[in-house]
């Protein structure tokens, strides 16, 4: 018996023992953005009785000395979302991970210039979108979270085709995107030749976006409208989770989805996949997608991050094609004639693989490294002709951040480059009413792009920065051509250097000051380098650009009020203009010059916030107001004896509104039930480069409602319902610009969008 106390005793006195030194033991890690993995200092680390432990350091680094009896801690981040962790359960270095404040987006750190700064401490104008944004409406396109960004512009009237535009760069490209690049979790979706098609983009999937307006050439190499860079969705913090939605509405819509999420400290996991279908408002634009995608993000070490991208999408879409205004006007749900004798459509399937890993080598440099591979088969019957494509391209990114510790005029620097190649097979058949007629092009190119990019940000006084940058961007069209060989050749732009500088000044809370200095070119794509006959246009040369911005940030009314101004002029040379010159087939010149004046301001007003204890957690009005003078300044159109024939000089650019407004409302409720309203007001527009014709302006509102509820600890329940184009407007958002009527026809310039129309969802979200 005394045997048998002696053990008990030394049982106890092992298992308190154990006790003491677990709860004494330090609790180390790390906190970062949960989207765009940046390392984030200056996080307060608090009690659950808000007693201050410690702050997280430059690298994000953090540890707690003196351990709490219930290990509940509390990591709080202007510009983020308070975060509670439960450290009882948990073994190793933690890895905490905040969610952006809606609320707040001036605080937010943002990726652009690769600064790691507030979104109001930077100099240049960032827009950004996160979830909650994209969540706004049916979920189905980035349009109406995009255009709440001024100076940003997506134009979509079927889900088949979508133009992006960023102060009115790329507003004029006959399909998809161009001038402006594209990346998705840093890897590109641009392809070599600078053309970029988003439709492989699952909007479901998508976190946040950041959206650099004019020339970021600093940091992302060429371009003249500025960078989007998307970021997939990553789980929150300590959540594991499997999601169930589906989505019903007008013109026959269904979608079907499910997502798994796992937030630990060791892995952050996101896959989802989505089936999709939608008949279309107008005759011939059945549109049928599938999403797979996947987001994988490892913690193997304190200094080391490496994430792993997957994603593939199936897209089979009908193309309806442009009306004239008298057919728009009799029947908007009519297709093209042409359209749909050749049964025009897209049927394409993209896979996406990428690869990085961040790492912090030392507390003064550190490392960010992706690569990637990228693919796509085509089959893409046209009006014109018949095309079957298959492309395929990889490439990679790095930078190093070093900062040597100055005392004097600290600096930090930025070195790094980005490489591209893609080859593309492709095959032209003759259309015979939507199959193959015989061959009559067989053309490969080989895109190869390189940058060399160079950033450093030095700390003038406590409040200034000066910010200089340059980038060193080639571009090579290797053209391969089989049935006319005399055809072949190569198209090797000349290597331009690109420099950036910028000034920053921090006032106080109400003001951050901005000036800016720019340059970018974007090389026309290899779609837009070639002659009526196929032939490389020798002497089509890359858009140039200067950029002059001064940029005002601010918050006002004990923060609740935010605001962002920006005034700017970019002097462009080279501006790409397409000219219809057959059915279906448009050429390139280059206009003289043109100027880009504007003026850019997005306000958000936080009536109510969640800390004021109401019924109402949060109300929140917002307007993004944009106001442009783009002007041809010297373009003339010359014939073949370089005669002049035509003088555009002064008219108004082609596609630019000079007054586009967008604004909401966005209400919830503690007890679950949401309301979304949204207004877009796009100004009268010239339809051609001699502005004769014009597209009326037009106004759209739109309305979602919903109620989402916890159910106990293991189910989450979100229900809603919304009507776009709630007063029923007749209008067209992608025009085809500078069309020609032929044979005495009108130019069809139209694609009328959907009328009102209306949808309803369900997710159901189960708690592991």
């Amino acid at each position: 018996m005394k045997l048998f106390r002696l053990i008990l005793l030394l049982a106890c006195f092992a298992f308190f023992k154990q006790n003491v030194q677990a709860q004494n033991q330090p609790v180390t890690g790390n906190i970062y953005d949960s989207q765009t993995r940046q390392a984030l200092a200056g996080v307060s680390i608090k009690t659950s009785d808000n007693k201050l432990l410690t702050i997280s350091d430059k690298n994000g680094h953090f540890k707690i000395e003196n351990t709490t009896p219930d290990q509940h801690y509390k990591f709080f981040l202007v510009g983020f979302k308070p975060q509670e962790v439960d450290y009882s359960k948990k073994e190793g270095s933690l890895n905490i991970q905040l969610d952006a404040d809606e609320s707040s987006l001036n605080e937010v750190r943002v990726t652009g210039f690769s600064g790691n700064r507030t979104k109001k401490e930077t100099a240049g104008s960032i827009g950004m979108i996160t979830n909650a944004d994209l969540n706004r409406g049916s979920g189905l396109s980035f349009q109406s979270a995009l255009n709440s960004i001024p100076g940003v512009r997506m134009d979509q009237s079927t889900l088949s085709e979508a133009r992006i535009s960023i102060r009115g760069n790329g507003v004029r490209s006959s399909y998809g995107l161009r001038s402006i690049k594209v990346y998705l979790n840093d890897i590109p979706v641009t392809e070599a030749d600078g053309t970029t098609r988003i439709e492989a983009l699952d909007v479901n999937s998508i976190g946040r976006a950041e959206v650099i307006k004019g020339p970021a050439s600093s940091i992302y190499g060429a371009g003249t409208g500025g960078v989007i860079n998307f970021q997939l969705q990553r789980s929150p913090y300590q959540e594991q989770s499997l999601e169930a939605s589906g989505l019903a509405g007008s013109y026959g819509l269904h979608r079907l989805a499910a997502t798994y999420r796992n937030g630990g400290d060791k892995i952050n996991s996101y896959v989802s996949y989505g089936w999709q279908e939608y008949d279309g408002y107008r005759a011939h634009s059945n549109d049928m997608r599938r999403f797979l995608s996947g987001n994988f993000q490892l913690f193997p070490s304190n200094k080391r991050i490496i994430t792993l991208l997957l994603n593939r999408t199936t897209q089979y879409s009908q193309i309806p094609g442009s009306l004239t205004a008298d057919q728009a006007s009799a029947n908007p749900l009519q297709a093209n004639a042409s359209n749909l004798d050749k049964q025009a459509g897209r049927y394409q399937t993209w896979t996406r693989v990428g690869l990085g890993q961040q790492y912090q080598i030392n507390d003064q440099l550190s490392n960010s490294t992706s690569v990637f591979t990228y693919s796509y088969d085509l089959n893409h019957p046209l009006p014109y002709a018949y095309l079957r494509n298959f492309y395929q391209s990889y490439g990679g990114r790095t930078s190093f951040t070093y900062n040597p510790g100055f005392s004097r005029l600290p600096t930090k620097f930025i070195v790094g480059a980005e490489f591209n190649e893609g080859l593309t097979k492709g095959t032209q058949y003759v259309n015979n009413k939507g199959t193959e007629g015989a061959i009559n092009g067989n053309i490969d190119y080989r895109n190869t792009l390189y940058s060399l990019f160079y950033q450093s940000e030095t700390q003038l006084g406590a409040n200034t920065l000066l910010t200089l940058g340059l980038s060193y961007n080639s571009l090579k069209y290797d053209v391969s051509n089989y049935l006319v060989p005399t055809q072949s050749g190569i198209k090797d732009f000349k290597p331009q250097a690109t420099p950036r500088i910028a000034i920053s000044h921090h006032f106080s809370e109400a003001l951050s000051l901005h000036g800016s200095v720019s340059t970018g070119f974007s090389p026309p794509s290899s779609s837009e380098v070639k002659n009526v006959d196929g032939s490389i246009n020798p002497t089509l040369q890359a858009e140039k650009a200067i950029n002059y911005e001064i940029n005002a940030k601010g918050n006002l009314l004990n923060s609740r009020l935010s605001y962002d101004l920006s005034v700017f002029k970019m002097d462009m040379k080279g501006e790409l203009i397409g000219q219809s010159v057959q059915q279906g087939i448009t050429i390139y010149n280059n206009a003289g010059k043109t100027t880009h004046n504007g003026a850019e301001l997005a306000l958000s007003w936080q009536i109510l916030k969640p800390e004021d204890n109401q019924e109402i957690a949060s109300l929140r009005p917002f307007v993004a107001l944009t106001y442009s003078a783009f002007k041809f300044k010297d373009y003339q159109i010359l014939d073949a004896n370089n005669a002049v024939t035509a003088s555009y000089n002064g008219n108004a650019l082609t596609g630019i509104s000079p007054w586009v407004i967008s604004a909401g409302l966005d209400l919830e409720t503690r007890f679950g039930l949401y309301g979304y309203l949204n207004y877009y007001y796009n100004d009268k527009m010239p339809l051609n480069d001699k502005n004769t014709d014009y597209n009326a302006a037009y106004q759209v509102v739109g309305l979602k409602a919903g109620y989402k509820k916890r159910l106990g600890k293991m189910f989450e329940v979100n229900v809603y319902g919304g009507i776009d184009n709630l007063f029923n407007e007749s209008y067209s958002s992608i025009l085809s610009l500078n069309a020609i009527g032929y044979s005495g026809a009108q130019p069809a310039y139209f694609n009328p969008s959907p009328k009102r129309n209306g949808y309803a969802g369900l997710s159901l979200k189960y708690f592991f």
